[in-house]
């Protein structure tokens, strides 16, 4: 009896230090996000580039998605596929590790209020990775709001990019407003001031609220691929994790993209000559005002999606790629993993 207790006694203790801590385990959350998202940036920027134009030009510039991504190309050369992608590298690593790291830390913490992880083998319900989904969202938007608006600033120009990073073949009547993102927020402070920079924060937090839809059909997913195990359709967990992430990438877009395109419209707008001050302006311009009062509202709907097709294309590699890094770097570092199946 005394013996079995001591080698109890030494399992528990041996398990204990092979155990992270939480403390490690939260820090790991916020690394891994970093190398979430420098996948997105380095898979998705070209794409993305691409939708802000469809939903911030006149209706018929573009024929659709590849007449813009060709005529992009063509005009403003493949490197203007990476127009703004200085400040999405500094911001999607900076933004990825506080979504990741905080949607980790809420699981976390949702899983001790719960009761689930562990030993118990109880997963934590689908509506908790909702609710730390949104909690994720909405602080993520704090470091998204301007680095999105330099961004979308720099994505509507069309002048040529060259290698040295000048503009060259500039047609008669354009103007470079910004030469790059320090130049667009200099513009931004000097008329709006400093939280200029967050202006368009209601409708960034409008979009980034569908992150519950994300991260909890992230989770039905995963449930529905685990359920498949022994079965002839068992996939592997790497696909698994990679299919789960670009579908629930798909239904966060589906849901998210008018709040997004409000909120590029808005984030579009040339610094002093504010023609969407609000949330309300530039859904009616969207709504109303780009389709005609007389359209129908299938029309008005299919105005609202504008850059859907694009948007869904990226989606899914960008996020499915981005989420298997992380869940594959959380692995690796040896974060404990309680809230995910």
């Amino acid at each position: 009896m005394g013996k079995a207790g001591g080698d109890d006694a030494a399992a528990a203790a041996k398990k204990a230090a092979a155990a992270p801590t939480e403390g490690s385990s939260s820090a790991k959350g916020y690394a891994a996000g970093i190398a979430s998202g420098l996948t997105k940036l380095a898979v998705g920027q070209p794409m993305d580039i691409v939708k802000v134009r469809l939903q911030c030009s006149p209706p018929h510039m573009y024929r659709g998605p590849l007449d813009c991504f060709l005529q992009l190309a063509r005009r403003e050369s493949l490197l203007g596929l990476y127009k703004g992608a200085s400040p999405v590298a500094v911001s999607w690593s900076i933004s990825d590790a506080v979504l990741m790291g905080t949607l980790h830390n809420l699981r976390l913490v949702f899983s001790r209020w719960t009761g689930s992880g562990g030993e118990n083998g109880k997963k934590l319900p689908v509506i908790w990775h909702a609710a730390a989904g949104l909690g994720a969202g909405w602080t993520n938007s704090l470091v998204q709001a301007p680095a999105e608006n330099l961004k979308t600033l720099l994505q509507v120009q069309t002048q040529r990019v060259s290698l040295g990073g000048r503009s060259a073949g500039i047609k008669a009547g354009e103007q470079v407003l910004f030469t790059g993102p320090i130049s667009a927020a200099k513009a931004i402070i000097k008329h709006h001031g400093p939280l200029g920079l967050w202006r368009t924060m209601p409708a960034t937090l409008m979009f980034r609220s569908s992150f519950a839809v994300m991260f909890g059909s992230f989770e039905l997913f995963s449930q529905l691929f685990t359920s498949l195990k022994g079965t002839r359709a068992e996939l592997s967990p790497a696909f698994a994790t990679f299919l789960a992430g670009g579908l629930a990438a798909e239904c966060f877009w589906l849901a998210a993209f008018p709040a997004d395109a409000v909120k590029n419209l808005m984030m579009s707008d040339e610094p002093g000559k504010l023609r969407y001050p609000t949330v309300r302006s530039a859904w009616r311009e969207i709504w109303y005002d780009r389709p005609g009062k007389e359209a129908g509202v299938l029309k008005r709907v299919r105005g609202t999606y504008r850059g859907l097709g694009v948007c869904l294309l990226r989606a899914f590699p960008t996020n499915a790629c981005s989420i298997l890094v992380y869940e594959t770097t959380m692995r690796w570092m040896g974060a404990e993993k309680t809230t995910t199946t």
